[in-house]
């Protein structure tokens, strides 16, 4: 919940106080360095992947591409200072695993955000799921065309922050709920030594760390904790493919993005991060010593 409302919070000030015409200027135009500042900026804009759908929501509705936001999305919640200190914590005795985890999850964002780019746009969003208040002090669609009645104070735009906040709280709120929920129900009914028992083979390993990664939908800050309990148990590849797939696409966030974008984005977002993923781990388990078993 901390983090949903942390998201919250910028999504409102990215509609009260920053125009698309801002954004548009910050953002290159071409689409390749478009991605790989999208790639980067959880370095100076740290989101969990709680409170991430309700931003990249938002960052769409002000004009960003869709392939930047979403590779944003993937992104920030492992590229960044925390997530970087924790897995480098938690794997103290193997300091490989942050550079891994960080060059891991920027190439499955970048490619992801790359061939995204080109088969789907802006038309993917939702668009009435999104609501706002303007000058004039009325609830808006975003697709409702109207004008403003005079440009609003300063003050105005605080309260609209916070009330725009508690609006989408409230809308991404119950999806975390539910998405909670059902992780709570894989961790009570599938037992770990039904996993450790395939954690030695290569692809076995893999997809059952991501399978995991996905019931139990762990805040990204704090996962590196877990893939280094199954340490001594499960490959090299395995225990990446949990740090990185888990923040991008776990039970929660689905369901928070499945309510924000159109299911045949969602759907082709989770198809292509899952093959990248599986694709890249497998080959570091076959180059990783001791990785193939």
């Amino acid at each position: 919940m901390p983090f949903i409302l942390i998201g919250v919070f910028v999504s409102a000030i990215l509609q009260n106080f920053i125009s698309e015409e801002t954004i548009r200027k910050v953002l290159p135009r071409n689409r390749i360095p478009n991605i790989l500042l999208a790639s980067f900026l959880g370095i100076i804009f740290p989101v969990c992947e709680c409170g991430i759908v309700p931003i990249t929501r938002r960052l769409v509705s002000k004009g960003v591409p869709l392939y930047s936001a979403a590779t944003f999305m993937l992104a920030t919640p492992i590229i960044n200072p925390v997530v970087a200190s924790s897995t480098a914590v938690a794997f103290s005795a193997n300091p490989k695993m942050v550079w891994l985890r960080l060059g891991l999850a920027f190439f499955v964002s970048f490619v992801t955000g790359l061939l995204l780019s080109l088969r789907f746009d802006s038309s993917e969003l939702k668009w009435g799921t999104i609501q706002y208040r303007c000058g004039c002090g009325r609830t808006h669609d975003h697709h409702e065309h109207h004008h403003f009645h005079s440009r609003p104070t300063f003050k105005t735009k605080i309260i609209n922050t916070f009330l725009n906040s508690c609006d989408e709280f409230f809308d991404m709120g119950k999806y975390l709920i539910m998405g909670a929920a059902l992780a709570a129900i894989a961790q009570t009914f599938v037992s770990r030594d039904i996993i450790l028992n395939i954690g030695q083979n290569s692809l076995s390993s893999i997809a059952a760390m991501m399978t995991f990664a996905f019931g139990i939908s762990v805040c990204s800050s704090a996962d590196a904790f877990i893939a280094a309990s199954f340490a001594g148990n499960f490959t090299t590849g395995s225990l990446l493919a949990f740090m990185v797939s888990g923040p991008m696409i776990d039970m929660k966030n689905n369901l928070m993005m499945l309510s924000a974008f159109k299911a045949r984005f969602v759907i082709a977002l989770i198809m292509i991060v899952c093959l990248l993923v599986i694709g890249s781990t497998l080959l570091i388990n076959i180059v990783s010593v001791g990785g193939l078993r």
